[in-house]
């Protein structure tokens, strides 16, 4: 994360509004970032604090010395640092300063020289004189060494990472962000859960959910400067979404007064985010596929759609694997593959099952999974279906004339005590 002073002087007020200034990938900071990339490879195998003399050098007297710096932690925080001391740099430092003090020649006051007291502390060690010099501080951080690059950025890359960490670095002051989802379920609650977000859901028919993220400087929040750093990681997973607008009230550090900040998918910022793969297993993927052969094409009485509408249970939601849409009166079913999986994961789904009391949930239940017969039946609202290798698509589409409604009609049960 970029700190204040880089955030801050890329930012756009107008009236009630605020933006980060995208910076442009022309030929002058193209040229700055190629600089970077070369000067953080060349010190590959130097120490952090020889690289950070190298960034300082490079900025001299630049007017743009808050960008330089930006782009330098942008690459930096892609670096990698380490020491393989061959001993603990404490236990030297002890050994090397009790045997002191020292002089660079021998006096009459002092009869041991430095050199001295390496060459005793090293054979103490059974390492080098090298050794001792090289690991007698390595525990510091600016005498780590830089060992390579995790993720090598091009020019291009690198401008285009740090206009989102400038984007993202302005939610640190945000105190909601209102957000409008279409799609892109599964990831973005992925990503809320990681982060561990203070959220709220609210349905809107036929066009998706309203989340709204309570931020580091809201009411509910305590611990500001931990929750804040979480908070503005987040913004990447909201652009892994095709439809989506986001708008957040940001309030600035000293400043008494609030901005909207606003954002959708028509934005340049590109996220390194990594989406989810379209299917969690193959048995997923297996049913979604022979569906679309027995039951698909021009003739379809059911439009087969993944992972499209979430259920609000308590404080999490749970997105079901499929629902089927019928093509003519608009009836929805919603259905859930639950194959072998570990008893906590088992655990949390009987939860959400038993707190969604939707009848137009369908679980179709691996013979085999961890749960004893008659569990899922207990719990759920819907019907259930056992399957041994894979489900009766038959008998799928007979469930599923059951249980579809309007959307929106679905019968709940009354609370199970």
């Amino acid at each position: 994360m970029l700190k204040s002073e880089l955030i801050l002087p890329r930012l756009k007020k107008r009236r009630d509004q605020i933006m980060p200034l995208a910076l442009p990938a022309d030929y002058h900071y193209l040229n700055i970032a190629n600089d970077l990339i070369k000067l953080v490879k060349a010190t590959v195998a130097h120490s952090r604090g020889e690289l950070a003399d190298a960034l300082r050098a490079y900025e001299g007297n630049s007017l743009d010395y808050r960008i330089i710096r930006g782009l330098a932690n942008v690459l930096e925080s892609r670096c990698v640092f380490g020491n393989e001391s061959p001993a603990n740099p404490i236990d030297l430092r002890a050994a090397l300063f009790t045997r002191g003090p020292v002089t660079v020649k021998n006096d009459l006051l002092s009869t041991l020289t430095r050199s001295q007291a390496v060459a005793e502390t090293a054979a103490q060690f059974h390492i080098t004189n090298e050794q001792v010099e090289q690991a007698l501080f390595a525990d510091l951080m600016e005498e780590r060494i830089l060992l390579g690059i995790n993720e090598i950025l091009t020019p291009f890359d690198l401008i285009a990472r740090y206009n989102l960490e400038v984007a993202r670095g302005l939610l640190y002051w945000a105190s909601e962000v209102d957000i409008i989802v279409r799609d892109g379920y599964k990831d973005l609650f992925k990503y809320i859960k990681l982060f561990k977000l203070m959220h709220t859901v609210y349905p809107i028919p036929q066009q998706g959910y309203n989340i709204i993220l309570h931020g580091p400087i809201s009411p509910f929040v305590k611990s500001t400067i931990r929750y804040g750093l979480q908070f503005a990681k987040f913004l990447p997973a909201l652009l892994l979404g095709k439809t989506w607008r986001m708008d957040a009230d940001v309030r600035l550090p000293n400043t008494g007064r609030s901005w909207h900040y606003t954002l959708d998918d028509r934005t340049p910022l590109r996220t390194h985010f990594k989406a989810s793969g379209l299917f969690d297993s193959g048995l997923e993927a297996d049913f979604a596929a022979e569906f679309e052969v027995k039951y698909g094409g021009a003739k379809r009485k059911w439009e087969l759609a993944r992972e499209d509408e979430l259920i609000i249970v308590g404080d999490t939601v749970m997105i079901p694997d499929f629902s089927l849409t019928h093509c003519k009166d608009g009836r929805r079913a919603l259905i859930e593959i639950i194959g072998f999986w570990h008893p906590q994961y088992l655990q949390r789904k009987l939860q959400k099952v038993r707190q969604a009391k939707r009848s137009d949930l369908i679980l179709l239940v691996y013979e085999s999974a961890n749960v004893a017969p008659g569990v899922f039946e207990e719990v759920s609202a819907g019907e259930v279906l056992t399957f041994r290798k894979k489900p009766v698509l038959k008998e799928v589409l007979a469930a599923v004339e059951r249980c579809a409604v309007t959307q929106g009609n679905h019968k709940e049960l009354p609370p199970q005590v």
